[in-house]
């Protein structure tokens, strides 16, 4: 007699079955709840990733840092993989949403320097607050989902700076100012990982050596704004002025009309000599 296969009950596979290596969140929540949950998931994970690294994360840690319980954690995240990766494109975003605030059109910044110097104080404390922020930025180019969405946040952030650069000096070609775009996103980057997290010691020597370049790099960029201005027609250059009487009344006579003959002038008395 053939012996038959037992089944495997469907729930008993499932609980044995290990989490997949999704970089995706298990749930997207809609009410604030779940959102606040999810925001103290990611800071509980950022904070253990500052204490220990990534060698000693795991979601159990971040579970009980969280206050949840492992399960709980599972509910949003399917393992600390898609922990790190939500943590790591919140940070991303964040730098891309304090370059967008910063941008002339919302502050009416009209200075090149001033705005500059604005977007570099806005995004600094993202990397000198944000717990665990070293090794997120250090996975960015190992993690190819990560490096390929750091690609895409550094094309918007550069688009922003671009426009913004663009509508502080008008007679700037396109090209030019996304070039000045880019060399800026990279120089503070650097410069902001070498300060604060490299050679902390030197920060102070590296913030003055920073704004020097941003001040030279701006002020190159206002003198070819001025060059280009100068050398643009006048009609593209500024507004046409408006004529004065005497050119009103050249142009339109009827306007102000004058008799065809003015009377002779009267003759003076002449001068008493007597």
């Amino acid at each position: 007699m053939h012996k038959e296969t037992p089944v495997v009950p469907e729930a008993a596979s499932t609980q044995e079955r290990p989490p997949a290596r999704s970089a995706a969140k298990r749930r997207v929540p809609q009410q604030e709840r779940g959102l606040k949950t999810i925001e103290i998931i990611l800071r509980a994970a950022g904070e253990e990733i500052a204490r220990g690294g990534l060698a000693k994360l795991t979601t159990k840690r971040i579970a009980e840092a969280a206050g949840l319980s492992v399960g709980g954690l599972y509910e949003y995240f399917p393992n600390k993989e898609s922990v790190v990766h939500a943590l790591a494109s919140q940070w991303l975003e964040r730098v891309k949403d304090a370059v967008a605030n910063i941008h002339p059109s919302r502050t009416g910044c009209v200075d090149l320097i001033r705005y500059l110097n604005m977007t570099y104080d806005a995004v600094k404390p993202l990397y000198q607050k944000v717990p665990g922020v070293s090794v997120l930025i250090s996975l960015l180019a190992s993690v190819p989902a990560l490096k390929a969405l750091e690609e895409q946040i550094d094309m918007q952030v550069n688009a922003l700076l671009t426009d913004a650069i663009s509508q502080l000096l008008p007679y700037v070609s396109k090209e030019q100012c996304s070039a000045t775009a880019r060399t800026v996103t990279i120089m503070d980057h650097y410069l902001l990982i070498e300060s604060l997290m490299r050679d902390p010691a030197h920060a102070a020597l590296f913030e003055t050596n920073h704004r020097v370049c941003r001040h030279a790099l701006a002020s190159h960029l206002m003198l070819l704004n001025e060059q280009a201005q100068m050398s643009a027609p006048r009609s593209a250059s500024q507004p046409k002025s408006e004529p004065n009487s005497e050119q009103k009344s050249e142009k339109n006579p009827e306007q102000n009309p004058e008799p065809a003959s003015w009377p002779a002038p009267r003759p003076e008395a002449p001068p008493d000599v007597t």
